[in-house]
């Protein structure tokens, strides 16, 4: 049964002033344009040190959003002409110290054939001829000067494998096998890369979030059976961190050419940052409509700009929440939080905060709510794959850290599939073959 949560006339007026209604995908088409643009869109960033390596972190990148599983026979990919770059603050200046770039690059081996991988020619190798189109990734890390120029370009890794997408078990009888071969060693050993499809590891009620901002329990995750392109790259804490600056500021950005044709995706001009995320869930309900695509091109170092969305927010009101000068979301999204021990100094920047110090806590009895469950290695001190951060951010929004507790929710608890229990970790993607469309809720 729904339960609305629009508790006052002046909260719908809020929301009509700005012509906003309130999406809560992470970033899943949060934007006008980029939503056109679906192999740059960025869907979620995780980043958090790995409980089984504490000495490591673990990077994670999610895009291209809503990937139905049969999507054949043209199925998804990651952008040949699209930058997809991880960048780390080290020092709090709200300006990138070291970038990791994934660029990609399709191949296909026979172009007279319509499909995607040959029939009766099982796809048991990521090199496998019956692979009729296959991608390759190269990653570079990029250091910058304290002035943000370029100091050094190190390709790390070239031409690894990417793994496809799940097309179904008569063509990939041991999807599972495929994964574990995508994970790429470098840096003698000490570093993992990986790339391919997996299941969307974003999980919430979009469908009555949207109706409304209602809730209903249980919640149904609109997300569920969803696929999408991920990336996960796991390096030594000591690689990403900087002497005295124990948190690190991280946000995952995408970048296209000028001039770049609509039809074959090339250009010839130079690279523009088309989208960014860093906390998840800000450009979605907190920016309004009318900035939303020129905040995706700003640099975090510029976000002093768009503070006023995070004084006076507009779903405060909604929730029947104080609805002005929320210092604590200014600080939650743009400075860090003294609880959570990641407070950067610098400028204001949206920026995943991760204190580096915090000690990992074992995923089998992890909180779901993060920092607000007592977990000082959760949400948003970094974001682990179980972090609830729809309930999380709501509740902040609705007051809890300014002594409002309260436990506002979308109903739906945790991810419709199981995260793996080794890097990669996130959740295989869901066969084309196994998803026929997606369930109706009454």
């Amino acid at each position: 049964m729904l339960r609305r949560l629009m508790l006052a006339a002046t909260a719908s007026a809020a929301l009509l002033a700005i012509g906003a209604s309130p999406s809560f995908a992470s970033s899943h088409r949060e934007a006008p344009l980029i939503s056109a643009d679906p192999q740059a869109d960025l869907n979620d960033l995780y980043a958090y040190r790995d409980f089984a390596n504490p000495g490591k972190v673990d990077f994670l990148i999610t895009a291209y959003p809503l990937e139905e599983p049969g999507g054949a026979p043209t199925y998804y990919s990651f952008g040949d002409n699209v930058q997809y770059n991880l960048n780390i603050d080290r020092n709090g200046d709200a300006r990138p110290d070291i970038t990791y770039r994934f660029r990609f690059k399709t191949h296909v081996r026979n172009g007279d054939v319509f499909v995607y991988n040959l029939p009766g020619d099982p796809v048991t190798s990521l090199n496998d001829s019956g692979l009729n189109v296959r991608q390759t990734m190269d990653v570079t890390r990029i250091r910058y000067t304290r002035g943000g120029h370029v100091r050094s370009q190190r390709r790390l890794v070239r031409n690894a494998p990417v793994v496809p997408n799940n097309v179904g078990p008569a063509s990939m009888p041991n999807f599972q096998s495929l994964v574990n071969q995508g994970v790429k060693r470098f840096n003698t050993g000490h570093s993992k890369v990986w790339a391919g499809q997996v299941d969307d590891p974003f999980f919430l009620d979009l469908g009555a979030i949207g109706d409304s901002v209602s809730v209903r329990n249980p919640g149904f995750d609109t997300l569920g059976g969803y696929n999408a392109q991920g990336i996960a790259l796991q390096v030594p804490v000591k690689y990403v961190t900087k002497s005295g600056h124990p948190t690190i500021g991280v946000w995952a950005s995408t970048s296209r050419r000028n001039g770049t044709n609509v039809l074959t995706g090339k250009g010839k001009g130079d690279w523009t940052q088309i989208e960014r995320l860093g906390m998840p869930l800000t450009n979605e309900v907190l920016i309004g409509l009318h900035d939303k695509d020129h905040w995706n091109q700003v640099k975090p170092a510029d976000d002093a700009q768009f503070k006023g969305y995070l004084l006076n927010p507009v779903l405060a009101a909604v929730l029947g929440a104080p609805a002005t000068n929320r210092t604590d979301i200014l600080a939650t999204f743009d400075k860090g939080l003294g609880p959570a021990g990641n407070v950067t100094g610098g400028p204001l920047a949206d920026e995943l905060r991760l204190n580096v110090t915090k000690s990992p806590t074992n995923p089998s009895s992890a909180s779901r709510e993060g920092l607000l469950g007592g977990d000082a290695d959760g949400f948003p001190n970094g974001r682990r794959l179980g972090d609830d951060i729809v309930d999380i951010e709501l509740q902040v929004v609705a007051g809890a850290l300014i002594g409002h507790p309260n436990s506002v929710g979308d109903g739906v608890n945790h991810n419709d599939e199981a995260f793996m229990g080794s890097f990669p970790y996130l959740g295989l993607a869901h066969s084309g073959a196994s998803v026929a469309g997606h369930m109706f809720v009454p």
